[in-house]
């Protein structure tokens, strides 16, 4: 038996597990500049698990639950918000917070502590990048980002100016950070790892005890987050979130921590790419 799996852009995740069904995590596709595919295309979404209520995480989870009738896992404060925006009906939500399991007969689920990186720091670097000058110290990190848009004439597709307007007025915070471990029937441990290298989550990722660590790489301390994986003790390491400026800086970020990993592990690393088919087996190899 195994699991299948493709990289959808972002944190967007679609696996198809031993028992045919489909788990999807962080569904941002149709509106998201990196997906490979478009909603309708996704093979279905029995599971759907939200690791925080940013809108490059749930942009598409009202599609995908009309659609496939979907159960979905979200933190508390995230629930009711979303409910209004998608006009979902709140039994399909399943409200979690770390330290809550959640069964079904195919697929157990186990909600970590997590915390979402501070995405000032990066913010700041890119700025400095694309402009050549130092970022004014007062400014916000939407300031900033607005900053970079200006300068580079960025236009936002009016489409996605109105989901964010959408959920911006609907209430729809970051909410609780959550990770996920992920068990299939045949006992595969997914571990998905979805927040910052701090310290205090270590013992997270040291008692997850997973076979495959999906891990985030944009904006974090890349050494650091190699620390995280070998931590696990994951016999295979997967990157997400890498590729907010495209694929040639997701390949770069992937190879920055694929050589800063092997010098702490002998874990495999994948270095995957969009919409590409990936299998992992019961006994822990991905081809």
């Amino acid at each position: 038996m195994s699991v299948r799996f493709r990289w959808l852009g972002y944190v967007c995740f679609e696996f198809v597990l031993p028992s045919d069904k489909v788990l999807v995590v962080d569904p941002y596709i149709d509106y998201s500049p990196t997906a490979p595919i478009k909603c309708r295309e996704v093979t279905g979404a029995n599971y759907i698990a939200l690791t925080h209520g940013h809108y490059d995480h749930l942009t598409d989870v009202g599609q995908l639950l009309q659609k496939f009738h979907s159960k979905v896992l979200c933190s508390q404060e995230i629930a009711e918000p979303l409910s209004r925006v998608f006009n979902i009906d709140l039994g399909d939500l399943i409200r979690v917070s770390a330290g809550d399991r959640v069964d079904f007969s195919d697929l157990h689920i186990e909600v970590k502590r997590g915390q979402h990186i501070n995405l000032l720091p990066p913010m700041r670097q890119a700025y400095a990048r694309l402009l050549g000058k130092e970022v004014d110290s007062a400014w916000t990190f939407k300031k900033i980002q607005k900053e970079i848009g200006t300068a580079l004439n960025f236009v936002q597709k009016p489409e996605t100016t109105a989901m964010l307007e959408k959920l911006e007025l609907a209430g729809v915070t970051g909410g609780e950070q959550l990770n996920f471990l992920f068990k299939t029937e045949d006992n595969l441990r997914l571990f998905f790892y979805s927040s910052g290298p701090e310290d205090h989550l270590r013992p997270v990722a040291a008692e997850a005890h997973p076979h495959v660590i999906f891990i985030q790489l944009g904006g974090t301390d890349l050494e650091k987050m190699a620390d995280i994986a070998v931590i696990s003790g994951a016999g295979i390491v997967i990157p997400t979130h890498h590729d907010g400026n495209g694929v040639e800086s997701s390949c770069r970020i992937a190879g920055k921590f694929a050589d800063l990993l092997a010098k702490k592990t002998k874990a495999q690393f994948v270095n995957i790419e969009h919409g590409k088919w990936y299998k992992i087996a019961a006994r822990c190899q991905a081809v």
